[in-house]
């Protein structure tokens, strides 16, 4: 997995030093999904049966002038090693060192129902005041949560979700000692 990380590294000083950081997220971002809805062609590009060069000029056809250069001849270079199944890592890495360099914290609000934007807005404003981050959103449904929220971020939780007051107020009651209750 070092790789990966090496790769997605390297690929964020590059964009950083020309000013692309944005356009490679982006382009990074379409490959991906390209990837992801179709494991067909994603496959076709691993399989090593097919030879390489027949797998670049696929690869060139299919996005040559649709996605940033410097993205293009990275994934070039990994079909050539072999080594089409960092991609997502290497995203990841990439969108990681994106994120932490422009200052962005990705927060997931998990609620029984999907929130307004106004119960985004009021969300994102409070925790980019008290993180002083800018907050990308992202809103989970989840109907055991019953009502209320969850924030998940940066491997923490703040839970005021119903289902977890519930399980405290559970807890409160089995470990309650009745011994010297009043009647």
């Amino acid at each position: 997995m070092s790789k990966a990380v090496d790769y997605g590294y390297a690929l964020y000083e590059l964009a950083s030093e020309e000013g692309l950081e944005k356009e490679i997220d982006r382009d990074f971002n379409q490959v991906v999904q390209i990837f992801e809805s179709n494991q067909d062609f994603f496959r076709l590009l691993s399989n090593p049966r097919i030879p390489i060069s027949e797998r670049i000029e696929l690869i060139d056809n299919v996005l040559k002038n649709r996605i940033q250069s410097y993205l293009l001849s990275l994934l070039k270079i990994l079909i050539e090693k072999r080594q089409t199944s960092y991609i997502p890592l290497i995203f990841k890495e990439y969108k990681n060192r994106y994120f932490n360099d422009k200052n962005i914290m990705v927060v997931t609000a998990i609620s029984a129902v999907a929130l307004n934007e106004n119960q985004r807005k009021r969300i994102i404003d409070k925790l980019e005041k008290s993180m002083n981050k800018s907050v990308i959103l992202e809103n989970k449904i989840d109907k055991s949560c019953i009502g209320g929220i969850r924030i998940e971020y940066q491997g923490r939780m703040i839970d005021a979700s119903i289902k977890n007051r519930f399980k405290k107020l559970q807890l409160d009651l089995k470990n309650a000692d009745y011994g010297v209750a009043e009647v």
